[in-house]
């Protein structure tokens, strides 16, 4: 057996104890993880394996030479990136022959790579990929498997997109023919590249189910995790697992104790603690689940409790790390000082004395929270601080490269919060124009005129809520929301130089201009007396002038329902007659189609939109709520120029305008529109979306953003939200009943799958 290790990698999500170590050379337990790897190669038959080396290349070097227990090693450098099968290429030479092995070296694992490769062979492949359940996809590539070959891909999905349990594990069996698709010296990757290419040219891509044992230590829960699991026995591997007895020492097994180790009496380590090397812990400390890594000194009455201590990083006396935190390589925590959780310190840097640090030294605080459907929320001025804005204002200018537009709610907190955000986005060197106070529909208004690449709107009160879109309201593509999560959790933002930092422009006429744009919408008169009904001041005030203007003041009441951020609408004349947010833009997108027009909807909406374009020669185009890739990109730049999508008045006054076209009621116009009952519902759950989902979808690879069961005009659209901890439902039928009696069957299921 001959095998390519790839160990190129920079490690970022694990600095900064990657800051000076390779990924590879990371230790879990004491040995670096890309030892566990040569040996299980050795334990399969393992000959040659050459390295693929790239960052911090020449220490993985140093440190194996040229064999490791009977394996050739060799090692192949790349002075620019050539992605994952371009690395390959130019490592793999002409004694290559026949079917050879590819591993990371920088994920644990015990596969049984004989039966790998017996199952490539049995299967005929030219490729297999050994794939893994994991509970979490985002960061991995989905692999939807059929009768042993691959039929798709999903690659770093949301939650919203991922429909299977497997992911690639980066460990193939590969036939060198297949590195003939590769070019020469050229970034070329398997998962992006090689093998949508092998599908498109028939060729055989086998997937293989492993049950050992993988982890890819790419982030610190993870690297932790896999330590943990190691000294549970849950991984077959080899370490020193003997713990030395020492007096007054309470050492509780399983824990990882390494040579030439230091203990105070009265300390207390508790079980799943690993400690490195040339260790010193003082008296009467507390060690429980974490991380201390060679040449640590911890002094007396020092307290980590999950916190990783990195090498030669020192915690003087009564000093505590905190679940998650990271005392960097060289780094003092002063006396009585702490880590609060999360937080990161960088290499070689100073905590005075009592302080308790509650950001990260060098990168910022971590955010609060995870993104939802429209950006972030939490408690105002606990959650949602100034110094987290600023942050996100940062985090921002990663997202979208420039310049965005910004507003506010009244208030203090929220033109507080928003300058702050203003002034990060400023300071990683993006152009930012404050539009000060208005309505988020003025912004997004906005947004399409100045042709900004992106807008942020804050609401403030003892919540605050920071809606976070693209141009015209659009919401963030899958590449947007990573690279943003991306900058808020691991400070992965660019710095300005001081003579570099981003104009920050004012313009006050937000609200002047987008009352503009709903005079225009309101150039008619219709037969109702209209008015509204929103609780916010903002959006009512832009109301008034345009619902006057069209209003018949002796006619029948009729009442416009927006909601609080004025996206959405409804109208009402009474229970008999009442139009839906769904049954309004159907109504506007039917006429558009009349006329001539493509139109586009979010996925989740009805079929009744094609039901409704039927005979124009017209096309409904569907928008994923987080685009992975460009394949909804007609759909996004649709609806980039319909704003009744994204705004409830303007929706509201192209429907009235419509209708009075049409010289009949509101309850007369509804009757001549195709029927479609819907019901909407939300479900939290406790396990990984996609688990869920593979198991409801029957083989189907779904829409690209969830799963239809059903048929069109009878069926449920099953996705996740962002953050991976609940499914959106939305059903639709012929019939109230029976649209809810969807959503009781597919939840039944979704409760027996989590075992409710």
């Amino acid at each position: 057996m001959k095998a390519v290790i790839m160990a190129g990698g920079e490690g970022s999500r694990l600095r900064p104890v990657t800051c000076t170590v390779p990924k590879p050379m990371v230790k879990l337990c004491g040995r670096p993880v890309s030892e566990y790897i040569l040996d299980l190669l050795a334990k399969h038959g393992c000959t040659d394996a050459v390295f693929t080396l790239r960052y911090l290349g020449g220490q993985i070097e140093k440190h194996f030479g040229g064999e490791y227990k009977g394996i050739s090693l060799e090692f192949s450098y790349e002075k620019t990136p050539l992605g994952t099968a371009g690395c390959v290429k130019k490592a793999v030479t002409e004694d290559f022959d026949g079917d050879f092995l590819i591993i990371s070296g920088d994920a644990m694992c015990d596969f049984n790579l004989t039966a790998a490769l017996a199952y490539h062979k049995k299967m005929g492949a030219d490729a297999t990929i050994i794939t893994k359940r994991v509970a979490d996809p985002r960061e991995y590539g989905c692999v939807i498997a059929k009768e042993g070959f691959v039929v798709g891909f999903s690659e770093k999905p949301s939650f919203s997109g991922a429909v299977s349990d497997f992911v690639n594990t980066g460990v193939y069996v590969l036939s060198k023919r297949v590195l003939e698709l590769v070019p020469e010296d050229t970034e070329f990757d398997f998962s992006r590249d090689v093998f949508p290419l092998m599908m498109e040219k028939g060729m055989k891509l086998a997937a293989l189910e492993e049950s050992g044992y993988w982890c890819d230590i790419g982030d610190f829960a993870s690297y932790k995790r896999c330590q943990a699991d190691m000294l549970m026995g849950k991984v077959k591997c080899e370490f020193d697992r003997s713990v030395p007895e020492i007096q007054g020492v309470s050492l509780k097994k399983p824990c990882f104790v390494g040579e030439n180790v230091s203990i105070g009496a009265g300390t207390v380590i508790e079980a799943g603690c690993v400690i490195g090397d040339n260790v010193t812990v003082g008296k009467n400390c507390k060690l429980m689940g974490c991380v201390v890594l060679d040449g640590a000194f911890l002094s007396d009455r020092v307290r980590c409790n999950g916190g990783i201590v990195c090498e030669n990083a020192v915690m003087e006396r009564g000093s505590a790390v905190y679940e998650d935190a990271v005392l960097g390589g060289g780094s003092v925590l002063g006396e009585d000082g702490a880590l609060e959780p999360d937080v990161k310190v960088w290499d070689n840097k100073q905590i005075p004395a009592g302080m308790r640090l509650k950001q990260d030294l060098k990168y910022g605080k971590k955010p609060a929270r995870e993104m939802d459907e429209k950006g972030v929320s939490g408690e105002t001025n606990s959650e949602i601080t100034p110094a987290f804005m600023t942050t996100l204002g940062s985090a921002a200018e990663a997202a979208f490269g420039d310049r965005v537009i910004v507003s506010c709610g009244g208030g203090n907190a929220a033109a507080v919060l928003k300058a702050c955000f203003c002034a990060g986005f400023s300071g990683a060197g993006g152009r930012v124009t404050d539009c000060g106070v208005t309505s988020l529909p003025a912004l997004i208004h906005l947004s399409r005129v100045m042709n900004a690449k992106g807008l942020v709107h804050v609401e403030a009160s003892s919540k605050a809520r920071i809606t976070v879109l693209n141009r015209a309201g659009l919401p963030l593509t899958r590449v947007q929301e990573r690279k943003l999560e991306a900058a808020l959790n691991r400070g992965d933002y660019r710095s300005a130089e001081w003579d570099g930092f981003g104009e920050i422009k004012s313009f006050k006429n937000a609200s002047l201009l987008y009352s503009g744009f709903l005079e225009m919408a309101s150039e008619f008169s219709c037969r109702y007396n209209v008015s509204v009904n929103c609780n916010n001041p903002l959006i009512t005030a832009a109301a008034e002038a345009p619902l006057k203007k069209i209003s018949n003041r002796r006619g029948e009441s009729l009442t416009v329902n927006i909601s609080r951020d004025g996206t959405r609408a409804e109208l009402f004349v009474s229970e008999g007659e009442k139009a839906s947010f769904v049954k309004l833009v159907t109504i506007v997108g039917a006429d558009m189609m009349k006329k001539g027009f493509d139109v586009a909807v979010p996925m989740e909406f009805p079929s009744v939109m094609e039901e409704a374009g039927k005979g124009t020669g017209r096309s409904v185009h569907r928008f994923y709520r987080c685009t992975n890739d460009n394949s909804d990109k007609r759909a996004r730049e649709l609806a980039a120029a319909q704003p009744f999508l994204f705004d409830g008045l303007v929706l509201a006054l192209n429907a009235l305008e419509i209708i009075t076209a049409s010289y009949m009621t509101l309850g007369r116009f509804l009757e001549t529109m195709p029927e479609l009952a819907t019901e909407n519902r939300f479900l939290r759950i406790k396990c990984p979306p996609q688990r869920i989902l593979s198991r409801l979808a029957d083989g189907t690879t779904g829409t690209g953003e969830g799963i239809f069961l059903g048929e069109e005009g009878n069926r449920v659209l099953l996705r996740s939200n962002r953050r991976g901890d609940g499914l959106f439902m939305f059903a639709e039928s012929y019939s109230q009943e029976s649209a809810k009696a969807l959503c009781d069957s597919v939840e039944k299921r979704v409760r027996e799958l989590l075992g409710e």
